[in-house]
C-alpha cells in the first residue's frame, strides 16, 4: 500500500452525506425565501452543519483505515458518525428557530420583541451545545484498539483464546489528565458564552453597555415593527466555539497518535513475528510519526 492515499471528490460522499445535505439546503432555502436581507444569523447553523459534514466524510471514508487483515480499530477523533449526527441535529434546530422567528416577524410583528429573548438564548445555546456535545463521551470513543479476532495463530484453540484475551485491547487512548483538560475547556466555553449571552441581553436592555447594530427581520417595518438589536459581543459567540473546538480536536488527534514505539513492541512481543509485522505495518500507515521512528532504527 502507498504511504499516500488520494481520495477523489466523488468518493467523499455517501447516502447519509447527500441526504443530510439535501435536507439542510431545502430548509435553508425555504427560510431564506422569507425575505432575510442579512445572513449573519444563518452563519450559526452553517458552521454547525459544516462540522457535521466534516465528521460525516470521516465516517464515510473510515474503511480506508481498515486493512485486509484488520488488526487495528483507529478512532483518533472519537465516534465520527455520532459526532456528525449530534451537530446535524443542532444545525437543524437552529434553522427551525430562524424559520419560526422569521415567520413570527411576518405574521405577528407586534410579538417580535416579546420572543426576542427566547430566540437569542436558544440560538446561542444550541450552537454552543453542539460543540460541547461531541466532547461528552470522548473518553470511551477516542482510541486505537488492537483487534485479534479472526487472526489465525499456529496454536491450539485454548492457547489462541488466552493470547487474544491477554493482548487484545487499547493500544492508545486519552490520558485522564488530557481528557479532563479537554472536558474543562469545552464545558467552560459552553457555560461562559451562554452566561455572557444572557447578561448581554439583560445589560443592553437596561444600560446599553456594549455598542450594538440593527438587524432587519423579514417582517421588519410591518405594523411599524422595529429591527432587533445585537451587541458587538454577539460576534464572539459565533467565532469562539468553532475555534476552541478545532484546537481541542487537534490536541485530541495529536495525543492519540503519540504512540510510544517501545510500548507497542512490548505489547506485541508475545505474538508471532508475522502477526507483529502485520500490526506494525498497519500502524505505520496510519501514523506518520511512528513510521519515521521505525525508519530511523
Amino acid at each position: 500500500m502507498n504511504d499516500k492515499i488520494y481520495v477523489s471528490f466523488a468518493n467523499l460522499g455517501s447516502e447519509k452525506f447527500f441526504r443530510n445535505l439535501f435536507l439542510f439546503l431545502f430548509i435553508f432555502l425555504m427560510t431564506l425565501a422569507q425575505g432575510w436581507e442579512n445572513i449573519l444569523l444563518f452563519l450559526f447553523p452553517l458552521i454547525s452543519f459544516s462540522f457535521s459534514m466534516f465528521f460525516t466524510i470521516l465516517a464515510t471514508n473510515k474503511w480506508r483505515t481498515e486493512f485486509e487483515n484488520r488488526t487495528i480499530n483507529y478512532q483518533p477523533l472519537g465516534a465520527e458518525n455520532k459526532n456528525a449526527d449530534r451537530l446535524f441535529f443542532c444545525a437543524l434546530f437552529q434553522l427551525f428557530l430562524l424559520f419560526w422567528y422569521g415567520a413570527e416577524s411576518l405574521y405577528h410583528p407586534q410579538l417580535v420583541d416579546d420572543y426576542y429573548m427566547f430566540f437569542k438564548i436558544f440560538l446561542v445555546f444550541m450552537y454552543t451545545y453542539g460543540f460541547f456535545w461531541i466532547f461528552l463521551d470522548l473518553w470511551k470513543n477516542c482510541r486505537i484498539d488492537l483487534i485479534l479476532y479472526g487472526v489465525k495463530f499456529n496454536y491450539t484453540s485454548e492457547q489462541s483464546n488466552n493470547l487474544r484475551k491477554n493482548i487484545e485491547g487499547v493500544l492508545n487512548n486519552l490520558k485522564l489528565s488530557t481528557y479532563r483538560l479537554i472536558s474543562i475547556i469545552s464545558l467552560l466555553t459552553f457555560i461562559i458564552i451562554n452566561i455572557l449571552n444572557s447578561l448581554d441581553f439583560l445589560l443592553n436592555i437596561s444600560i446599553d453597555l456594549f455598542p450594538s447594530f440593527q438587524y432587519n427581520l423579514p417582517g421588519t417595518g410591518i405594523e411599524d415593527s422595529q429591527p432587533i438589536s445585537f451587541s458587538i459581543i454577539f460576534y464572539t459567540f459565533l467565532i469562539v466555539p468553532p475555534i476552541i473546538t478545532i484546537i481541542l480536536l487537534i490536541m485530541t488527534y495529536n495525543t492519540i497518535n503519540s504512540i510510544n514505539k517501545r510500548k507497542i513492541e512490548k505489547i506485541l512481543s508475545p505474538l508471532p513475528k508475522n502477526i507483529q509485522k502485520t500490526i506494525l505495518e498497519n500502524l505505520k500507515l496510519l501514523n506518520k510519526r511512528l513510521m519515521e521512528e521505525f525508519r530511523s532504527d
